[in-house]
């Protein structure tokens, strides 16, 4: 099941009725498309955290300080308000953070109960869930090539993976991946040129991993024999 956006905004509530149109702050739903695209699923530990939904709130400072907004979440079966966290994006450092007044409280609309939280800042924030099973995935790039970076995406879990750092093995901190993820690299060959290679499904890029689907925390080879 994809669960890229379970949970979704349903309301904003503005402390102050009073205010005009116009100072109301911009609340704009966040799809893990775009996480994919744009950010990535790390914690400030660099741990991936499963995205569940995200949106971003443009507003004034000295408003949203004065008159913090509540955002309501739908529960999803199955998921303890508990292990879920509501985060914000660090443009510098690059993870989702932390900050004074996440938790998630219960409230209710009528006879509905929904999940909410205060957000007296713009900025843009995702609802996450931690991943219960820790490791970590080696994928070894043939001789001569290096990865200037690179991000992994599994919408199924709705975690993406990324870095920016040279390498020739791409460490992915998830016990097992799934073959149907999607693999996007910067490649440099030695004395050569950097070469791109966007949305590669992992069963494509590695050949052995369907040999042992059940594999953790192993070690697989690159290869791009089968790649046009």
């Amino acid at each position: 099941m994809n669960i890229r956006i379970i949970f979704s905004i349903l309301l904003v509530h503005v402390g102050l009725q009073s205010h005009s149109q116009t100072n109301m702050p911009c609340v704009r739903e966040i799809s893990f498309e775009e996480v994919a695209a744009r950010f990535n699923t790390h914690n400030d530990k660099r741990a991936p955290m499963t995205f569940l939904s995200g949106f971003s709130v443009e507003g004034d400072a000295k408003s949203l300080t004065k008159n913090p907004m509540q955002v309501m979440f739908n529960p999803i079966a199955n998921v303890q308000r508990a292990d879920c966290e509501l985060m914000r994006w660090d443009p510098v450092t690059r993870v989702w953070a932390k900050f004074s007044g996440n938790q998630l409280k219960k409230s209710s609309e009528g006879s509905k109960m929904f999940w909410s939280a205060g957000i007296d800042q713009s900025g843009i924030f995702a609802l996450m869930k931690e991943i219960p099973l820790h490791g970590e995935t080696n994928l070894h790039l043939p001789e001569g090539l290096t990865s200037e970076e690179w991000r992994y995406v599994q919408p199924n879990l709705g975690v993406v993976c990324e870095s920016y750092s040279h390498c020739q093995t791409l460490l992915i901190p998830l016990p097992a991946l799934s073959p149907m993820a999607q693999i996007t690299m910067k490649l440099r060959k030695v004395g050569g040129t950097v070469e791109t290679i966007s949305h590669m499904p992992m069963g494509v890029l590695v050949g052995d991993f369907w040999k042992k689907p059940d594999a953790v925390n192993q070690t697989w080879d690159i290869s791009f024999a089968s790649v046009k």
